[in-house]
């Protein structure tokens, strides 16, 4: 697998990466100063992918009810479905 990104510009705002593996991921877009944090799993499956996308979105400032079903869970699964196969993707 590639070498992991460490840091990437959303908005003007650097986000550190961090690469876990007990969570799917979580981006840090309360504070009003950095450093900003983005922690994602990096396994390249179809969930690191779906949730890299989904995080993504977060720290480019789409809004939580925008990101999320009433439900909590994430809207971004189907976009990310149709990029995994758009680009061939294997699992």
């Amino acid at each position: 697998m590639k070498k992991p990104v460490i840091t990437h510009t959303f908005l003007g705002k650097t986000y550190h990466i961090d690469y876990v593996y007990r969570i799917d991921g979580m981006t840090d877009t309360d504070r009003t100063d950095g450093p900003w944090k983005m922690s994602i799993i990096h396994d390249g499956t179809f969930r690191a992918f779906s949730t890299a996308l989904h995080e993504a979105l977060e720290a480019s400032g789409f809004c939580d009810t925008c990101m999320h079903n009433k439900d909590g869970e994430s809207r971004t699964e189907d976009a990310a479905r149709f990029l995994w196969r758009l680009y061939k993707i294997k699992d």
